[in-house]
């Protein structure tokens, strides 16, 4: 998560988009009026005394994605202008980031309310089934989600859906998304997908195999194996991380910084020295690792990006305390004590598991604002001052029933690769869910 970008994109989206909304002539609740007209100039419009490059570049760059979808049916223009990678990147990079939750029917939710002052629930994926269908990843406004055995790449705003091509699956291995990344070089939007051996043949080394897929395609690159460090392995350490493979995204997403994705080994990696933390670069697509503070046990760590560097957060045993450990140069991979926040606990007084059942879950939100779960239900909204600020509520307007992902959604109108995209009347071609923001 960006977070320097959040903070600056944060004030352009809250502070501008409605008066712009009034100048194209769209109302709050999305309705169409008429376009603000200049006195004795007949048809024209404010904007039309604008040059082109302030309406795109300051006026339609700031509007919500879905009010941008609908000026591109105004002018071919403002279409042709508002389509290019460069311009629906720097719209994409002025879009709130939302952490996404997660109910026990697995429909997806984002709090769509940027500032968190109201809460506002929307709901961005429903499964048709029930039990089925798991959120991988999420990168750029776009979800990877899984239905049955079948992988699909999804734009909620676009409502566009399409599949995803994987590696062959192999007989006795298991087959994981471990990371999703934009190729800078390329443009084009990969998956790192994970095969780990279960069931090697006799006398055979256990091999876990590291595959690139591009969105889009059906062409599968195997990037490294993993097995044990050979003698005149440089980093006999890293062979046997790779070896173990990594943290499933669905449950353990990396972190994404500085042009790569980075994971807190644990017991899973099968590395004998656990204080690493692995890193792929999303450019050369290779792997190394860097250490953690060597005082903290990794298992007992919170894994996160925070004002604008990794961080790693440890709970107190009675879950009252969180102290917390920043990247103070990356390069050298210098780590320093940061701060610690006491949590309070205001009346209502939280359930009575409300700090128990489940190893701690916590997102940051917009900087200012954390949501922590302690309990398999209950989510629970914290200043970065430690502050009680409530509960997260579902739908029903209860304090239970939801999940933090640790999946985040910066809204885009990015559009899929067009390779594998579904015909919106095809027969057997609809998606298995509903999308939609």
């Amino acid at each position: 998560m960006a977070a320097s970008s959040t903070r600056d994109s944060g004030l352009c989206y809250n502070g501008h988009w409605s008066s712009a909304k009034k100048l194209i002539g769209i109302e709050s609740d999305g309705a169409r009026r008429q376009p603000v007209t200049m006195s004795g100039s007949g048809s024209a419009t404010v904007l039309d005394d604008l040059p082109e490059w302030i309406v795109v570049e300051e006026i339609l760059v700031r509007l919500p994605p879905e009010d941008l979808l609908r000026c591109r049916a105004v002018r071919k223009c403002w279409h042709s202008a508002t389509s290019t990678g460069k311009f629906m990147l720097d719209h994409h990079r002025r879009q709130p980031i939302l952490p996404i939750l997660r109910d026990a029917y697995r429909r997806l939710f984002v709090l769509g309310n940027a500032t968190m002052c109201q809460q506002q629930l929307c709901p961005i994926l429903r499964s048709y089934s029930y039990g089925y269908g798991t959120l991988h990843a999420a990168l750029d406004g776009l979800l990877i989600v899984s239905h049955g055995d079948q992988f699909f790449v999804c734009n909620p705003v676009t409502r566009k859906c399409a599949t995803l091509g994987m590696p062959q699956s192999r007989q006795g291995s298991e087959l994981y998304i471990a990371g999703f990344y934009r190729h800078q070089p390329s443009g084009e939007y990969r998956v790192l997908w994970v095969s780990v051996s279960h069931v090697p043949s006799y006398n055979e080394i256990p091999r876990t195999f590291y595959f690139v897929v591009a969105v889009g395609s059906d062409d599968t690159r195997c990037i490294r194996q993993g097995g044990s460090p050979r003698p005149t392995s440089s980093s006999p350490s890293l062979e046997m991380a790779l070896r173990g493979g990594l943290g499933s995204s669905d449950g353990f997403p990396p972190v994404h910084y500085r042009g790569s994705l980075h994971w807190k080994l644990g017991k899973f990696s099968g590395c004998d020295d656990t204080s690493y933390i692995m890193v792929f670069d999303t450019t050369a697509e290779t792997f190394r690792l860097i250490c953690q503070p060597a005082q903290l046990r990794p298992e007992d760590l919170l894994f996160l990006e925070m004002d604008g560097t990794l961080a790693l957060c440890r709970f107190s045993s009675d879950r009252d305390t969180i102290d917390v450990w920043v990247m103070q140069d990356y390069d050298t991979e210098t780590w320093s004590f940061k701060h610690r926040i006491t949590l309070s606990w205001v009346d209502p007084l939280p359930p009575a598991d409300a700090k128990q059942a489940v190893f701690p879950r916590m997102v940051v939100v917009n900087e200012g604002e954390l949501l922590i779960q302690f309990a398999r239900s209950c989510v629970l909204r914290y200043g970065t001052d430690g502050k009680f600020l409530g509960y997260v509520k579902n739908e029903e307007d209860q304090e239970i029933g939801l999940w933090i992902t640790k999946h985040y959604l910066q809204q885009s109108v990015i559009p899929l690769p067009p390779f594998h995209e579904m015909s919106e009347d095809g027969a057997n071609q609809e998606p298995p869910f509903f999308l939609g923001l």
